[in-house]
């Protein structure tokens, strides 16, 4: 029989016993913290109420800030409806200005570079329309960006415009509005930038995604005719 090595150990096993013993003392263990360290729990507890307190009253201001805002927008818009455009400008402004960061600040921005392009003022719609649709991505920015193209026309910054409407067409899901996109940037280049190769390749783009008896492909087919015949292409 083989004898065992005089320096081997038994490994020794633990019981239920020790683990209840264990967690006993740890439970202990925490209970003596807690009581050595009872000024600290008692302002941890404080500071967690008062978070807490704090989070609650900050979603009820801002719901009481957005239906605010949803009444003030509404009266805008009845303005808007009475033909009081530049009453409409100025409360737009002050709109901007108190509810900033609410849920109706996009509507009210694409409102008022409307109302600003309608009336010739194209500085002031670049500069309101601009945190809105420099970079769409909701639908709502997309139409701040058709709106901020527009006004770059206004202000003849034609690389600008058709930067933006290109931007338009490369991100939008909606079909309509990559036509259109493309159509604006063909158009600009054609008319404004001089390059009728690119404006064509531009309105190809746009037959490409309708369908083969879609009514509008002859007015694109058009337009694509007479800038080869213009260019002699």
């Amino acid at each position: 029989m083989a004898k065992r090595h005089p320096d081997a150990r038994r490994t020794p096993k633990h019981g239920k016993g020790d683990e209840e013993d264990a967690f006993v003392a740890s439970v202990l263990d925490v209970t003596n913290w807690a009581k050595g360290n009872q000024q600290v729990l008692t302002v941890a507890g404080v500071v967690v109420a008062i978070l807490v307190a704090g989070g609650l009253y900050y979603n009820s201001y801002k719901g009481q800030l957005n239906d605010q805002a949803a009444e003030s927008l509404e009266t805008i818009y009845q303005s808007v409806a009475i033909s009081d455009i530049e009453g409409a400008k100025t409360d737009l402004a002050t709109f901007l200005s108190r509810f900033a960061g609410t849920v109706y600040e996009s509507e009210a921005r694409l409102l008022l570079g409307e109302l600003y392009l309608e009336s010739n003022e194209s500085q002031q719609a670049l500069a309101v329309l601009g945190p809105l649709g420099s970079s769409p991505r909701a639908a709502i920015e997309f139409q701040a960006a058709a709106l901020l193209g527009a006004a770059y026309e206004q202000e003849e910054r034609w690389a600008e415009a058709e930067e933006t409407y290109l931007t338009i067409a490369d991100r939008s899901d909606l079909d309509f509005q990559v036509r259109n996109a493309l159509a604006a940037a063909a158009r600009i280049r054609h008319e404004h930038r001089n390059d009728p190769q690119g404006a064509i390749e531009l309105y190809e783009e746009v037959l490409a995604q309708l369908d083969a008896n879609a009514p509008e492909r002859g007015r694109y087919e058009m337009r694509i005719q007479e800038i080869r015949s213009a260019a002699n292409i």
